[in-house]
């Protein structure tokens, strides 16, 4: 295992340290992308994978995804916004903008309901195709009658996400051994464990500060209040614009994850709002991992999942035995198994805050449906 740890280990601090860099210009290209892990999968940006070396075949797939595109976690954001626009609209103070907006919420309250944190259509279809990549990627394995392990949290969204992958390879390929799981005994190798408390450093606590006033910054609701209200000085005496802001920005952002409600709220921001608030999530993802540095170290959570993932390859290697493992988690998981394992993606954080989305952006890392996958090769018709 120690070779193994090695090996991964010099082929991700062998890639130059050329990070590329997240520009205002890039985000405003692709202004979903300011919903942080609420962007919805992009599908692969690299068409084409790097050529095997020759005389060389796949034989062992280590799979580490984020759950689908999902349904908020809860709905409060809906029911809050709501509240808030009926009471303006019942003493007279909503603009023609506030009512097409309340109607819109309502419209994809009735969608959402019930369903708080429920993977959605599109979510089932993102793992589906995965699936289907990596099949017409790598046939000379996953067209044999090879066993698949496939493991989740148990939480629903996931494991549904887990039965849409696993049945589109099961569709390929009808011959493939494929067994699912999702216990409670198998969280530690699946999740983030949070019994582990990293001690806080001194810099975590004026690391957070600095958030904070980026998050108040970007939440300035004094334009929205404008466009949504009649009397905004009269609306402030029962609204917290502040709260407001921050509800409709989650919904305008987690409905591009269920498109065929045709629904958008995006549109009540400005590029420049969304941008910042962006700014801010992204800078509280990386604090609450540890990615920037000389924060807590909260990525020691996953050292136990990337310890049991490294341990599952080592055995395959050691035996030569094809086969696939599959893990299927969290966005809280994905974020610092990442960085664990040296991705570049994760890598080169600084202790600037304000700027540190240059360096990492989350949705690059963990959209909906991200995922990392670890291919073995072994010289062709070697057995064990």
């Amino acid at each position: 295992m120690r070779r193994l740890l090695a090996i991964l280990l010099a082929a991700a601090l062998s890639a130059p340290l050329s990070f590329s860099q997240t520009s205002r210009r890039e985000i405003y290209a692709d202004i979903y992308r300011t919903g942080s892990n609420y962007f919805a999968y992009p599908g692969p940006v690299q068409k084409n994978l790097t050529a095997a070396p020759s005389g060389y075949e796949p034989f062992f797939i280590s799979h580490y995804g984020r759950h689908g595109s999902r349904y908020m976690s809860s709905n409060k954001y809906y029911v809050s916004s709501i509240e808030t626009l009926e009471k303006a609209e019942a003493q007279g103070l909503l603009s023609s903008k506030g009512k097409e907006v309340l109607s819109l919420l309502k419209k994809g309250y009735a969608n959402a309901f019930n369903r708080d944190g429920d993977l959605t259509a599109l979510g089932g279809q993102q793992h589906r195709e995965i699936a289907g990549r990596m099949y017409s990627r790598f046939p000379e394995l996953l067209s044999r009658p090879v066993e698949v392990d496939a493991r989740s949290s148990t939480s629903r969204r996931v494991m549904i996400s887990m039965f849409n992958f696993c049945g589109e390879l099961q569709s390929l390929n009808p011959h493939l051994e494929i067994t699912m799981d999702a216990s409670s005994r198998d969280m530690k190798w699946v999740v983030e464990d949070l019994d582990i408390k990293p001690a806080e450093t001194p810099a975590s606590a004026q690391y957070e500060k600095k958030r904070a006033a980026i998050m108040e910054k970007a939440h300035d609701s004094r334009r929205l209040m404008k466009s949504l209200f009649t009397d905004p000085k009269k609306a402030e005496s029962f609204v917290k614009g502040r709260d407001l802001m921050e509800a409709l920005y989650n919904v305008a952002e987690d409905l591009q994850n269920v498109p065929e409600t045709g629904l958008s709220l995006i549109g009540i921001f400005t590029k420049e709002e969304l941008f910042s608030m962006w700014t801010g999530y992204n800078a509280g993802w990386l604090l609450n991992t540890g990615l920037v540095p000389g924060s807590t170290p909260y990525y020691l959570q996953q050292k136990e999942v990337m310890d049991s993932i490294l341990v599952t390859a080592d055995r395959h290697v050691r035996e030569g035995a094809p086969g696939l493992s599959l893990r299927f988690s969290h966005d809280s998981s994905v974020l610092p198994l990442a960085y664990l394992l040296g991705l570049k993606e994760a890598m080169g954080g600084v202790t600037d805050i304000d700027n540190i989305y240059k360096y990492i952006s989350i949705d690059k890392i963990i959209p909906m449906a991200a995922n990392i996958q670890i291919i073995f090769y072994r010289k062709e018709g070697r057995v064990g």
